[in-house]
């Protein structure tokens, strides 16, 4: 069993009061907040407030608790010497120590403690998922193109992403009367549609057979079954004794039996059991353990983005799930399941903004291809246990023959026709890029790097920021309102690096361009269509990355990638991960447990073993109460 220690309520007592005392409010209005104005607030806050960082907003220690994130980037640009301006009033040495002092005493030493409890809304992708699982198909219409597309995305809002960056952090964006009648008009379409002709069988799975009339029998059997599916819960007990008695006090009063049942079918699937994960004893106060059901919810949405199925369900109801081996069980179970593809898909899909592809201006078949192809690549690296860098290093991809092109013919085994046509929509296929060396990882698939480019252009800025952002979890700040980087004109004497490097040569540019530059100007190797170039003349691949390590071209940079910074990468990951698992931003309380793991995947990180130790982890089986 795990078991929460005794000691851990008491530590995080005595962490919110030092956070929250008169002491510490002191020392950050007598001692920080003089600091930022006097250095920082006439930028950040006082007429200007630029990078969206207004320090003036920021009153107490309870609100420089919530901008966490913030105090590492104020004590690196500090210590970096970029911040202040060279031509402003410099920090002292005994200044800077006392700021660096604080943030690590406020924000590095804190003590690990799980989130706090709460039910987040379904994201819409969860729901149609969800309603799906339940009623046993998918609700279909024909949308533009005469394409088959599901009623539930069609009809309900998209979610953007919340504070993790995830649409499953719905944390933000609460349910509304948009939401509410979108539902209502889904739940009558559902019931409806189940207990049409066409899914009596789908019926008769809850009901049992139906001969002739809906009996008592089929109305007790459907709302038990139906219940315990969509409340997510066996122990659901007392809702289908009071969903029974509804009913038979309905029959009663002259109401049909199979009126009654869809009624009560529809109050279901608008519960907030239903449309909301998550449960916890608002009577308990404090760090604890969740509930077995509570764990079921949390791996299933997790690793699948549904409904836990009846394994789950049944362990939960046992009290056997919160049990490290069972818990291990059921993760490998979960990921062999068909079912994970949804979470191998949604997680690097939104991770990776790669729903980007979808608006390039190119053929079906294509765009199909270069998006179908790091979602079937990350795919596999989960599903075979690879190993995390393999995201920026892999000898595997997937291609098909609208994408071949990109690679060795070797590889591909495929000779082009000599009078093509579009092959339109194919199946992609796995294969070894044993003669394709300037290939392999996330960061050279063609549709990745065409995303990112211009109109017959590269853009190694936007390519820098994608790889710094995504790939090493390095949040950048809005960049500041500058001209668009013009191309230089034919004849011109200046170099396209040149134009690059002259738009970018103040001061408070470089402070981010000496990270983004290297990354973007090592990709210059990739053509705007994804195309390999090897360089030369036209071509400058070269860099220097802002620890001084020299790189002549891409492989260059990616050796350097995977030797260098394979620490910042693997916690890059992790992070991202953990986010998608938690469902909602991070906290800096997460800090010691992400650094734990992250710790533990340096050495031997593979995906299988990142999962495993996020749903172990204090966060992912306990909760906080307040």
């Amino acid at each position: 069993m795990i078991k929460l220690h005794k000691t851990f309520a008491m530590k995080y007592f005595f962490i919110n009061l030092c956070l929250t005392s008169t002491l510490y409010a002191d020392q950050f209005n007598d001692k920080i907040k003089p600091f930022l104005n006097k250095y920082c607030t006439e930028c950040h806050g006082g007429r200007k407030v630029k990078a969206h960082v207004n320090f003036k907003t920021i009153a107490d220690m309870k609100g420089a608790y919530k901008q966490h994130e913030l105090w590492a980037d104020v004590l690196e640009v500090m210590q970096d010497k970029d911040m202040p301006p060279e031509d402003e009033k410099q920090p002292t040495a005994a200044e800077l120590k006392m700021y660096s002092n604080w943030y690590t005493k406020q924000f590095v030493n804190i003590k690990a403690r799980p989130g706090k409890a709460q039910m987040r809304r379904l994201s819409t992708e969860e729901y149609n998922n969800s309603l799906k699982s339940l009623l046993g198909f998918e609700m279909h219409v024909i949308g533009q193109g005469n394409e088959t597309v599901s009623l539930a995305i069609k009809v309900l809002p998209q979610d953007p992403p919340g504070e993790s960056g995830f649409s499953n952090d719905t944390s933000q964006t609460p349910m509304n009367e948009t939401h509410w009648e979108k539902y209502n008009y889904l739940a009558n379409r559902a019931v409806e549609d189940l207990f049409s002709p066409a899914y009596r069988e789908k019926l008769q799975a809850f009901s049992g057979p139906i001969n002739g009339k809906f009996s008592i029998a089929n109305t007790k059997k459907t709302l038990t079954h139906f219940i315990s599916k969509a409340f997510k819960s066996i122990n659901a007990k007392t809702e289908i004794k009071m969903s029974l008695a509804r009913v038979a006090k309905e029959y009663k009063s002259g109401k049909s039996l199979e009126l009654s049942t869809k009624k009560e079918l529809k109050g279901i699937l608008l519960s907030p059991q239903f449309l909301y994960v998550g449960k916890y004893n608002p009577a308990r106060k404090g760090a604890q353990v969740v509930s077995n059901d509570e764990l079921a919810q949390r791996l299933s949405y997790f690793l699948w983005g549904t409904l836990p199925d009846t394994e789950l369900l049944k362990l939960a109801a046992a009290k056997k799930l919160l049990n490290k081996a069972t818990i291990l069980k059921q993760v490998d179970r979960m990921l062999k399941d068909p079912r994970s593809k949804t979470f191998t898909s949604t997680f690097v899909r939104q991770w990776l903004s790669l729903d980007e592809i979808l608006k390039l201006k190119t053929d079906k078949g294509l765009k199909d291809a270069l998006y179908q192809q790091p979602l079937h690549f990350f795919d596999d690296l989960v599903r075979n246990n690879r190993p995390l860098m393999e995201v920026v290093d892999s000898q595997m991809t997937y291609a098909n023959e609208n994408i071949y092109n990109f690679y060795d013919s070797k590889d591909t085994n495929y000779k082009a026709p000599k009078k093509r046509k579009s092959p339109g929509v194919l199946p992609l296929k796995k294969m070894t890029l044993a003669n394709t060396p300037y290939r392999g990882g996330l960061l050279t698939m063609p549709g990745i790097l065409r995303m990112y480019s211009g109109n017959e252009v590269t853009n190694p800025i936007l390519r820098g920021i994608w790889v710094l952002e995504n790939i090493f979890g390095d949040e950048l700040p809005e960049a500041p309102d500058v001209p668009a980087i013009k191309r230089p004109k034919k004849g011109a004497k200046l170099t396209f690096r040149q134009v690059f490097e002259q738009h970018t040569s103040s001061p408070s540019c470089a402070i981010c361009h000496d990270k983004i530059d290297p990354l973007g100007f090592g990709l210059e190797n990739y053509d705007y269509l994804g195309a390999y170039r090897p360089s030369g003349k036209g071509v400058d691949s070269s860099g220097k990355t802002p620890r001084g390590d020299k790189f002549e071209n891409f492989a260059g940079l990616k050796k350097l990638l995977v030797s260098k910074h394979k620490k910042d990468i693997t916690h890059a990951i992790t992070e991202k991960m953990f986010a998608y698992a938690m469902a909602r931003k991070l906290e800096a309380y997460d800090k010691p447990i992400i650094d734990k793991i992250a710790a533990k995947m340096y050495s031997k990180g593979t995906f299988h073993s990142l999962i495993r130790e996020i749903v172990l982890s204090q966060s992912f089986t306990q909760t906080y109460v307040e």
